[in-house]
């Protein structure tokens, strides 16, 4: 038998089936649990299950009921013990027992895989419905603040191992923002990925609410932190991955006479991550650009090659030709200098480009990984008047035609948040530029194409993308002979930082599977 208390209160059987149990039996039992080994006074219980309107007999009303859940739990033993009851279990056999063992193991053993392994037994808050009783409220006190510190482990024998997880750790302090343990670690890992200013940020922000919620001042301990950060002297910090804003030009010049600017980072399988529909470089390398969080993330897996589509961020020029075939072109230049066969990176609208080398240059493409992009533009933009509007109003209102985007890629984005997409786009391109490519975007068709390509495929996309709808992944996954498709629950174009660790874990995974 297993149970499960970590989330919503559950019992399985041994093979993994679930028991169903009504409200007042599984009441009954979060209670048994939540003490398991220890008697639980049978008034508590009576006094749980039925408050202030008791039975005529609650002795042998909740006797009854003690009996209905054994014959629900065959197997299971609940003792009669005056002055109630007790539920006899071997710790492992409830997730809070092994939650608990595992991070003991690592308290000892002091690894990150098993603190890892301990925090994804969770499922909600402890005793899910049951938390606010008075029988499993301590317990499930426990857990959660337990739950708290385990997370502060995790991150810290992360960072020292030097693989941290950024994202979340930040997600966890701005839910958890007068944890100390936690800035400490976010202050810490900031540093060890170059953003000493970042950190600094983070120490001062985490002042401010101390004395202005709690009238103190930081500890000795996290002052310390910064002064080791503003020296540039803080120990036993070496990053995990090379951070981006390493990332530095090199020029390659296509077979089309085209200068454009490329960059490479980080160890392992090589992967070409091809341009959006306008992108930079150095935006990518300074953390705005969309897309930023995951390339980073990837360089930790693979050796990331990017490069400048002809006109746009670093490789400035007077674009021509703005057809698919110029682009190939860029593309098999890149992917020949990054030693090919090599995995190819295609989000937003860059699917087509990376189609077409697949199937025409099958020995330069090792896999394939598609994100939020298409084949087919006419079967995928099936507005053809919406799209006319776009293009024009990119080319005569480059500041109002980006905030549009900027609502489209984040629903309900704030007016800061549309103001930094804004900037990114205008950095990374002129209005005529993007103009022009974006109406590329919405005729270029590869469909025909599709059949041709035999590398494996892995395809993400948001169910709910306004940019490239979702049709687009599914044209992908019906065309390609070796295609997984993923979809992720969502209204959104790119990766959002709440989808990032399944994402990066997906992608890498793929990547660096033999084969």
């Amino acid at each position: 038998m297993r149970f499960r208390v970590l989330g919503a209160v559950r019992a399985f059987t041994a093979e993994g089936a679930p028991i169903v149990l009504g409200d007042r039996r599984r009441a009954l039992l979060a209670a048994l649990l939540a003490r398991a080994g220890r008697v639980v006074p049978a008034e508590r219980l009576a006094a749980l299950l039925w408050g202030a309107e008791q039975p005529a007999d609650p002795a042998g009303a909740l006797h009854s009921q003690i009996s209905r859940l054994r014959r629900a739990l065959p197997g299971v033993v609940i003792d009669t013990a005056p002055p109630g009851y007790v539920l006899r279990a071997d710790p492992d056999e409830i997730d809070a027992g092994r939650f608990d063992r595992l991070v003991a193991a690592a308290r000892r053993r002091d690894t990150a895989d098993l603190l890892g392994e301990a925090l994804a037994l969770w499922e909600g808050p402890a005793y899910a419905g049951f938390a606010d009783d008075e029988v499993a409220r301590l317990e499930a006190i426990r857990l959660e603040e337990a739950r708290l510190h385990a997370t502060e482990a995790w991150h810290r024998a992360l960072l020292d191992a030097g693989r941290p997880e950024l994202p979340a750790l930040e997600a966890f302090v701005a839910g958890h923002p007068l944890r100390e343990r936690a800035r400490d670690t976010l202050m810490r890992t900031l540093y060890a990925l170059g953003r000493q200013t970042e950190a600094l940020d983070a120490y001062r922000e985490y002042a401010d609410r101390l004395a202005g919620e709690l009238g103190l001042e930081p500890s000795a301990a996290i002052q310390d932190t910064r002064l080791l950060i503003l020296r540039h002297a803080l120990p036993g910090t070496r990053p995990a991955v090379t951070p981006l804003s390493m990332l530095e030009a090199r020029y390659l010049t296509t077979p089309g006479a085209r200068t454009i600017a490329t960059a490479s980072l980080g160890d392992g399988p090589p992967l070409v991550a091809l341009p959006g529909w306008v992108s930079s470089i150095d935006v990518i390398a300074s953390g705005r650009d969309p897309r930023s969080s995951l390339l980073q993330r990837l360089v930790g897996h693979v050796r990331l090659t990017l490069y400048d589509r002809f006109g746009t961020g670093l490789s400035r020029g007077p674009v021509t030709d703005f057809g698919l075939e110029a682009a190939v072109g860029e593309l098999r230049a890149v992917a020949e200098r990054a030693g090919g066969p090599v995995s190819l990176l295609a989000m937003s609208e860059a699917g087509p480009i990376a189609v077409a080398l697949a199937a025409t240059s099958p020995e330069l493409v090792r896999r394939l990984v598609f994100f939020g992009t298409y084949a087919d533009g006419p079967g995928t933009f099936l507005r053809p008047d919406l799209n006319a509007a776009l293009v024009t109003m990119v080319r005569t209102h480059w500041g109002l035609g980006a905030k549009l985007f900027a609502d489209l890629y984040r629903p309900d984005a704030t007016d800061a948040a549309a103001r930094h997409l804004a900037e990114v786009l205008r950095n990374s391109a002129d209005r005529e530029v993007a103009a022009a490519y974006l109406a590329g975007t919405y005729e270029t068709d590869v469909s025909a194409l599709l059949g041709r390509v035999r590398a494996p495929a892995l395809i993400l996309h948001y169910r709910g993308d306004r940019v490239i709808p979702f049709a687009g992944g599914r044209q992908l996954a019906a065309g390609l002979s070796e295609a997984r498709l993923i979809p992720l629950d969502g209204p959104y174009h790119l990766p959002d930082v709440t989808d990032l660790d399944r994402v990066v874990a997906t992608i890498s995974s793929f990547l660096t599977t033999p084969g």
